[in-house]
């Protein structure tokens, strides 16, 4: 038997978490036989409000660990469910986030990638569930859309929304996610750039597909925009985390120029050519400052609202 962790982060949603834990009960492993399964819920609600949600999936998953870490930071309630991994002597750790469901071959099709490819990480896809009605500019545009790859591809950037690791991996961190990214976000960016740094090899999955949950909050040009800045400000501040030079620094800074200037000279023609169009001369700006704002030290805690129920 193969131990793996999988491990979720969850912090008022209850119906997000719902919805999450019923598709866990679902999974199918006809290439993996052998997974011995944990799910590993650490609330970062100190009022404990996910309590109830994980005790309705007690006897429907083969081990359920409930935890509550009560300092609000995404970052310390990742690492107590990494810690808890460790304490159970899993050798594998998967994560998926509460606003999210998985797919019944998810963790089968990762595990058969990460044996195939002998990789130390496995990314796979997640794509938007929309429960709602939204403006066909939107779609039109693809801006929930993230980029995907051939299965097997070695990536040089992950996100921790749908991921399966070797936990010898994240031994070689401290943390392993840091706290100061807590109420920013960012901190599975700065992780994944550590990581790259030690030489792990990280492949591409295509076939373990997790749907995330989009909300009406985040159907709207503002929170498009909103997300577009916080990209660019957490991948900048992740590397004056990581001490970049002066000169990375300023490299960076001229991105952001440059993002916002395409922006800016793209904007009035694209206003001719609908709303999808010109939306996306406005995201290249907001991603643009956001670098520069990144780069100046400037901190969006994005993590203090929460999206979604």
């Amino acid at each position: 038997m193969v131990n793996v962790a999988v491990c979720v982060a969850t912090c008022l949603r209850p119906l997000g978490l719902e919805k999450l834990l019923e598709s866990l009960a679902g999974l199918c492993l006809a290439k993996s036989p052998g997974l011995n399964i944990t799910v590993i819920v650490v609330d970062n609600d100190q009022a404990g409000s996910a309590r109830q949600v994980v005790e309705r999936y007690i006897s429907r998953l083969p081990l359920v660990i409930y935890e509550i870490e009560p300092v609000r930071n995404i970052s310390l309630a990742r690492n107590r469910a990494v810690a808890i991994a460790g304490k159970l002597n899993c050798p594998y750790i998967a994560f998926v986030d509460d606003d999210e469901f998985v797919e019944p071959a998810w963790l089968d099709e990762m595990f058969n990638t990460m044996f195939k490819y002998s990789a130390d990480i496995v990314i796979g896809p997640v794509a938007p569930f929309f429960a709602h009605p939204v403006p066909r500019w939107q779609l039109k545009g693809r801006f929930f859309e993230r980029p995907a790859y051939k299965t097997g591809e070695q990536l040089r950037w992950g996100k921790t929304g749908n991921v399966l690791f070797k936990c010898e991996c994240l031994d070689l961190l401290e943390g392993p996610f840091d706290a100061r990214f807590g109420l920013t976000g960012g901190e599975d960016t700065h992780l994944f750039e550590r990581l790259y740094y030690t030489g792990v090899y990280m492949v591409w999955c295509n076939e373990a597909m997790v749907w995330e949950t989009m909300p009406p909050s985040r159907t709207n040009l503002a929170w498009i925009l909103r997300r577009a800045h916080f990209n660019g400000n957490t991948l900048a501040l992740a590397e004056k985390a990581l001490g970049a030079s002066g000169k990375k620094l300023f490299t960076r800074l001229l991105k952001g120029a440059g993002r916002l200037f395409q922006g800016i000279l793209i904007l009035l023609p694209s206003l001719l050519l609908g709303r999808a169009s010109a939306a996306r001369s406005l995201v290249y700006m907001a991603r643009g400052v956001g670098m520069i704002t990144g780069v100046c030290g400037c901190k969006l805690e994005e993590y203090k609202k929460i999206h979604g129920t």
